[in-house]
C-alpha cells in the first residue's frame, strides 16, 4: 500500500542527519488537529491557519519598523469558546529553543489585536499581495477585521492566545504540551487505515534518534 511506503520512508529517514521530519509530517498532524484539540482540550475548532506570520516589529522593542515575520506552525480559533491557540509542532524532543519560546510568549502577549496589526502592516509592505489577501480573507470571515475597498480596519480583538507545543514526550506533565501519547489516545478509536498507520509511526517517533 502506498501510504505504508510513505510512512516507512518517514520512519526511516528521520534517522538521517539532515532530514527534517517536522516539515514532511506536519500535514498529518494538521489533518487531525481539530480532533486532537477537541478530544484533549475539549474545544471545537472553527479555523486552522498554518505557518501564521507574526511581524517581528510588533514584538520587538528594538526594531518596531521591521516588517519581517517569524512563523507559528498553526494558529487555531474556536468561536464558541472565544479561544485562540498558537501551536508549535516538534517531532524532535531536542528541538525546543529559548528564542522561539520567547517569540511565542511575546506573540501571545500582544493578543489577537497585535497579531492582526502586524498582518495588516506586512500586507501593505509585502510583494506577496495575493497570498496575504487570501490570509486576510480568512481573518475577515471570523470577524477580526473589516475591509472596505483598500481600507483594512483592525477590530482589536482582545483574546490572549494560549501556547501549545505538540512534541514526542511530556516528561514534566506540563499543561501546555500535547505529547504523542496524548495524540495516540485521542485517535485510538478510529478504524481509518490512514489514522492507524499514523498512530503506528507516532509510536516510533517518540524515540530519540540521537540515542
Amino acid at each position: 500500500m502506498t501510504i505504508n511506503k510513505l510512512f516507512d520512508f518517514l520512519d526511516d529517514w528521520r534517522n538521517l542527519p539532515a532530514y527534517q521530519l517536522e516539515r514532511r509530517a506536519d500535514i498529518f498532524f494538521a489533518i487531525y488537529l481539530d480532533k486532537i484539540i477537541e478530544k484533549i482540550l475539549g474545544e471545537k475548532i472553527d479555523l486552522i491557519i498554518p505557518e501564521f506570520p507574526v511581524r517581528v516589529g510588533e514584538i520587538s522593542e528594538r526594531h518596531p519598523e521591521l516588517n519581517k515575520s517569524f512563523k507559528i506552525d498553526y494558529l487555531t480559533y474556536s468561536k464558541k469558546e472565544n479561544k485562540v491557540y498558537l501551536i508549535e509542532l516538534k517531532t524532535d524532543q531536542r528541538s525546543r529553543r529559548e528564542k522561539q519560546d520567547w517569540y511565542l510568549k511575546r506573540a501571545s502577549e500582544i493578543k489577537v489585536k497585535g497579531l492582526v496589526n502586524g498582518l495588516i502592516k506586512i500586507s501593505k509592505a509585502t510583494n506577496q499581495k495575493v497570498k496575504y489577501n487570501n490570509l486576510l480573507d480568512k481573518i475577515e470571515k471570523i470577524g477580526w477585521i473589516e475591509r472596505d475597498n483598500k481600507t483594512i480596519k483592525n477590530l482589536n480583538i482582545e483574546i490572549e492566545p494560549s501556547i501549545i507545543y505538540i512534541q514526542p514526550l511530556n516528561k514534566e506533565n506540563e499543561k501546555s504540551i500535547i505529547s504523542f501519547d496524548d495524540i495516540i489516545k485521542a485517535l485510538s478509536d478510529s478504524n481509518d487505515l490512514l489514522t492507524k498507520r499514523f498512530i503506528e509511526s507516532l509510536e516510533k517517533w517518540k524515540s530519540d534518534t540521537n540515542k
